[in-house]
């Protein structure tokens, strides 16, 4: 670049850069054909933070554009420069990726070269060298909140290219205008063209996010336990028109496209809701008043993205008269060691086979790696931490304790989500023959959570069925209260969802800890949970710490024995999910694992 921009020294006018720890990792690792790619960011405070980036790649005619990514990145995050990746760069292409960079007058030009980075400003046409901090994933969590807005809108318009537009347009152009409000549940706060009404407890027009963080989350912040992962608050907030125009019925919300013709018109109308669904991401120091126009342009963002979506239906085969239109869902993906959220449109009945090009698109643009999905409806963030049928999710990060300290010490847990299946669930007594089946269940929602499969997890009748089907048991054995072990729930994993799976023996608990570093190996390569069992019980076990010095060895257990209610507090207090050492094995007894294998896929 010095090539084509004069270098100069730092001036004022630059704000100060911070980079995130999970971009400068990636880059550092990155392996690409790519010789530079987009920056994505935001501002606050004076001061320019880098979350996320994206590939640009020379030769390729790619269907999707930075400028289309810079739709699924949470509002307020905006396109603020470029990346290198050595001399090779168009220059052209730079160029006129700066040119559409509008969040700044003063681009950032960062260039990587085998994990040492350059960072400067484009200020006038000159390059400014700038420092830069990086702030970790555990510090961007603490510093900033994500706010989630949702709401329903019905749109009624022609089936055609244009009825869409005029008729999302028209939406745009309300809420742009401040013909709505925004309210956070829970609290009497309210956000009215820039100001607080009603009873706001205390909080005045110079109220900034935190204080709302804290108004909004004070019980659940009081019941929090400390945790090993970064800890991701949000705020949900309704958008509520001021007319009733755009109010909408449960009725339409809980139907599917409806097709209908006008009298005098030849063209068919389409009537449906479409669901308003964004992330923004805020500084805890973002004062409120300012926060009602950045909502303003999250609602009208996520518009833009579901009129995207639509229009690109309209535009497929067969759909041209609205037959075959779906409703498209909004879907929160937070990819392993991302940092960032990536929002999706996915319409209602499309199947992930028919998503798969997309998919491996994103990957590439995004650099994510092709081992494992990240894009499928699986994989979506679930912020509850709470299943729709009520079962905890990932208790272990409610977890603190002091793992990895030590030099020589590694550790390797489980990657994604799943639920925490046990004893007397379902209205199903189990207790004392059913913690395998437990195990099993908790394995199963895995691979539904990770995207690999979108088949319901099976019930204790169903797991005996399976088995009695493909010859391992007898027909008596459906019904009864007889265990199963490591072998069965092997099987079971590859007739109901075609994975297949690695068998450890140990001949005793002492021997487990021969087996820590492949462990290890596991959980880094594959991610998923293991099922252990031994004696007369059975254990999942959801990651483990070893210390290659040593040899001394802890296994993160999940417990299935625990019968009382779906409790994170009693969970984890009580020992039902906790880190163990060897000990906790029986050194007499003989041990079985089930290790699930997964095939690289997008």
């Amino acid at each position: 670049m010095t090539g084509v921009y004069a270098l100069a020294t730092l001036s004022k006018m630059s704000p100060r850069l911070k980079l995130s720890s999970c971009v400068v990792k990636r880059l550092s690792k990155l392996e690409t054909e790519a010789s530079h790619g987009c920056l994505f960011g935001l501002m606050y405070d004076s001061t320019l933070l880098i979350v996320g980036y994206s590939l640009e790649f020379e030769e390729e005619s790619n269907t999707i554009t930075y400028k289309d990514l810079q739709l699924n990145f949470p509002s307020d995050t905006e396109l603020y420069g470029v990346v290198k990746f050595g001399e090779d760069a168009s220059e052209s292409s730079i160029r006129s990726i700066l040119q559409n960079v509008d969040a700044t007058d003063n681009p950032l030009i960062l260039t990587s070269n085998q994990g040492c980075f350059k960072a400067h400003f484009l200020i006038h046409d000159r390059l400014e060298e700038t420092q830069y901090e990086v702030v970790s994933e555990e510090d961007l969590w603490k510093q900033f909140i994500h706010i989630r807005l949702k709401t329903t809108l019905p749109l009624f318009c022609e089936v055609t290219s244009n009825g869409v537009k005029e008729a999302i347009q028209s939406k745009r152009k309300k809420i742009a205008a401040g013909q709505v409000s925004f309210h956070f549940p829970g609290t009497k706060i309210y956000l009215v063209g820039g100001e607080i009404e009603a009873d706001i407890n205390g909080l005045d027009g110079n109220a900034s996010v935190e204080d709302l963080l804290t108004e909004t989350l004070s019980e659940q912040l009081s019941k929090k336990k400390r945790r090993n992962c970064p800890d991701i608050n949000v705020i949900p907030v309704n958008l509520i028109f001021k007319t009733s125009r755009d109010s909408i019925s449960e009725k339409l919300i809980k139907t599917a496209v409806k097709m209908m013709s006008t009298q005098g018109n030849p063209a068919y109308c389409i009537k449906l809701p479409i669901n308003i669904d964004v992330l923004t991401l805020a500084h805890l120091s973002t004062k409120l008043v300012p926060l009602y126009n950045v909502l303003l342009e999250s609602a009208c963002k996520s518009l833009r993205l579901l009129e995207q979506n639509l229009l690109e239906q309209l535009g497929q085969e067969g759909i041209g008269d609205g037959a075959g239109l779906k409703i498209p869902d909004t879907f929160h993906f937070l990819p392993e060691n991302c940092g960032y959220f990536f929002s999706q449109i996915i319409p209602r009945e499309v199947t992930d086979d028919a998503t798969e090009s997309h998919r491996k698109s994103l990957h590439k643009l995004l650099a994510l790696p092709s081992l494992w999905p990240c894009f499928k409806r699986g994989n979506a963030y679930p912020f509850d931490k709470i299943s729709p049928d009520g079962l905890l999710i990932n208790p272990h990060e409610a977890i603190f304790a002091k793992v990895g300290a030590k030099p020589d010490s590694r550790i390797a847990i489980v990657r994604g989500f799943y639920t925490y299946h046990h004893y007397m669930q379902d209205q199903f007594d189990d207790d004392g023959w059913g913690c395998a089946y437990r195990s099993l269940q908790t394995l199963c929602s895995w691979f539904r959570f990770q995207g690999y499969t979108d088949k319901p997890i099976p019930t204790h009748k169903q797991i005996q069925q399976c088995l009695v089907k493909i010859g391992d048991k007898m027909s008596s054995f459906v019904g009864s209260k007889q265990w199963i072990g490591s072998t069965e729930v092997s099987f079971c994993l590859e007739s109901l969802f075609s994975v297949q799976s690695k068998i450890i023996f140990a001949n005793s608990g002492s021997e487990l800890q021969s087996y820590a570093q492949e462990l290890l190996f596991h959980f880094q390569k594959h991610g998923s949970p293991i099922m252990i069992g031994g004696g007369v019980l059975a254990h999942t076990i959801l990651g483990v710490e070893y210390c290659t010095e040593s040899g001394e060895t802890r296994y993160l257990i999940l417990d299935p024995h625990y019968t009382g209610h779906e409790d994170l507090g009693t969970v984890v207090s009580k020992g039902w999910c906790s880190w163990k050492t060897n000990d906790f094995w029986n050194k007499t007894a003989h041990y079985n694992l089930c290790l699930p294998l997964t095939k690289p896929c997008v």
